[in-house]
């Protein structure tokens, strides 16, 4: 199941004027970047943008191009690849996308890219560089226009210290920051939550997990079947509990496993036809999810999808795609993203990121599952964890916890004294002194082995600072748990506005 709409922007120029064919070209590269990595390259491609992948793609290239046969899905490939490279050109010379009106066979002409225009330099045309790297074959000719273009920006920087490249935003493919909240759309996700447990005695007796795990939609659908024979009747039901209320669940299941934000676009009557916020546009007035923060992030619209559900032809008597084949389409978090995110809120500096990211080199830009989206913040240094398999020492263990969440407050909070002792009335007790101040916690153990995670989500908020001095205080991070999920519990140390952001673009749960 693609998303319900690839593009959100219209096509206003005449056909085949320049103006219309680049349109058309920076409205497709979404879907060229997304066709290029899910389906012609492999996994291990470093799918990041970096120059260091153009040496990975040239190489992709030389091997595979020549050998496919069909004309259409060389054409598929060349135009896939000339969307990467150029993309990752327009990431060191900055600049945008342009067209060469100068025919090629039978083309009206080709997208080129223009490097800043404080360079001074010609355009590049991604085609041609891909043709000359296929006619040498050396391998390095994609390497040969990085250093050439890197060259011209170091010597525009001795002549003006300072300056630096600037890339032109490609709509779809670069990230951005997501739109304010619209109040229909927070009153309707408060609802929405607030009867989920109504909403679920009526459409499955009450017999539903709501973990959010993918697995989850594949129910949904069967009821959603179940409902509706036809397109007619779902659309007469548009608006009632059942389909609002399914529509919720599977935007939070896309949101909590992948990394999204629930958006809003309310009519707009200035609106141009067909873009966001026109009546023509798909988009206006519906809740939709979107991941505009991450580059060439998913968007669906939740409605459309399961609407789709009753559109599907089979195909050998099978129904080909599902529900959950929407969570294809979007991009789970990495450490890039999360370390973005977290310097954008100035809840690190950019050397942290930095430093974070050279750390886990190998596998900054890979994807991660949601039960690691919190182990980041740990190694950003906004969050501390408590192990859920087996400890050498439970008092030791709880020291190191204590002193671990005091040490992020920045010195507002020191920790001394800890020590795990009987108690008359509780049993057992962990004691501690918060700046000299003495704090007893009850706790339970099944097993000399294993941590007491309830008394931690209860004894933790005596480390937050004092309300008074600093607003930050330890949230208990909640999150999708798959089957090779850890047992681990995080804390981070955020504000009430920076935990909202967290919450809304890294698909936790913070309490």
């Amino acid at each position: 199941m693609r998303p319900y709409s690839v593009r959100m922007v219209p096509e206003t120029q005449p056909e085949n004027s320049p103006q219309h064919l680049l349109q058309k070209w920076i409205g497709d590269l979404p879907y060229q970047l997304l066709l290029l990595e899910k389906a012609l390259l492999p996994e291990d491609f470093p799918f990041d943008y970096s120059p260091k992948s153009l040496d990975a793609l040239e190489a992709r290239l030389l091997e595979h191009y020549d050998s496919i046969q069909d004309p259409g899905k060389r054409t598929e490939f060349m135009e896939s690849a000339m969307a990467y490279l150029g993309e990752v050109l327009l990431g060191i010379a900055g600049g945008a996308w342009g067209w060469n009106t100068r025919p090629v066979d039978d083309l009206p002409g080709q997208p080129v890219v223009w490097p800043d225009r404080e360079l001074e330099l010609s355009p590049v045309a991604p085609m041609l560089l891909i043709s000359y790297a296929l006619r040498v074959r050396t391998g390095i000719a994609f390497a040969e226009e990085v250093e050439r273009l890197r060259q011209a920006v170091t010597a525009r920087q001795h002549a003006v210290p300072g300056w630096e490249p600037v890339k032109e935003h490609t709509p779809h493919v670069d990230p951005r920051a997501p739109l304010p909240e619209d109040p229909a759309l927070t009153a309707w996700l408060a609802e929405r939550r607030e009867t989920l447990s109504a909403w679920a005695e009526n459409a499955f007796g009450g017999a539903w997990r709501w973990n959010f795990h993918p697995d989850t939609l594949d129910w949904l659908e069967a009821v959603v079947r179940q409902r509706f024979a036809t397109v007619d009747e779902f659309d007469a039901s548009r608006d009632e509990p059942f389909v609002q209320g399914a529509c919720w669940y599977t935007g939070e299941v896309i949101r909590r496993n992948k990394g999204a934000v629930w958006q809003y676009i309310p009519f707009d009557p200035d609106a141009g036809s067909g873009t966001p916020g026109s009546r023509e546009s798909v988009w206006t007035d519906v809740p939709f999810v979107d991941q505009p923060d991450k580059r060439v992030g998913g968007a669906a619209i939740p409605l459309g999808c399961l609407r789709e559900l009753l559109l599907e032809e089979e195909v050998d008597g099978k129904r080909e795609d599902r529900l959950r084949d929407v969570l294809f389409w979007f991009r789970p978090s990495s450490y890039a993203h999360v370390g973005a995110l977290l310097q954008r809120m100035g809840m690190v500096s950019r050397e942290k990121v930095d430093s974070v990211l050279a750390e886990y080199a190998d596998f900054a830009h890979n994807e991660l599952t949601p039960h690691e989206v919190p182990d980041t913040l740990e190694a950003f240094g906004v969050a501390i964890s408590a192990h859920g398999d087996d400890v050498d020492d439970l008092e030791e263990s709880y020291t190191g916890i204590l002193e671990d969440a005091a040490a992020l407050t920045d010195g507002a909070v020191t920790i001394t004294d800890v020590r795990l002792r009987e108690d008359e009335e509780y049993g057992e007790v962990l004691e501690f002194a918060r700046n000299g101040v003495v704090v007893t916690q009850p706790t339970e153990h099944q097993s000399d082995d294993y941590l007491d995670h309830a008394a931690i989500v209860e004894f933790i908020s005596h480390v937050d600072p004092d309300p008074g001095d600093d607003t930050r205080r330890f949230y208990w991070v909640r999150f999708v748990r798959l089957r090779d999920a850890n047992y681990e519990s995080y804390f981070v140390l955020a504000t009430p506005e920076q935990a909202t952001v967290l919450e809304k673009e890294l698909g936790l749960e913070l309490r």
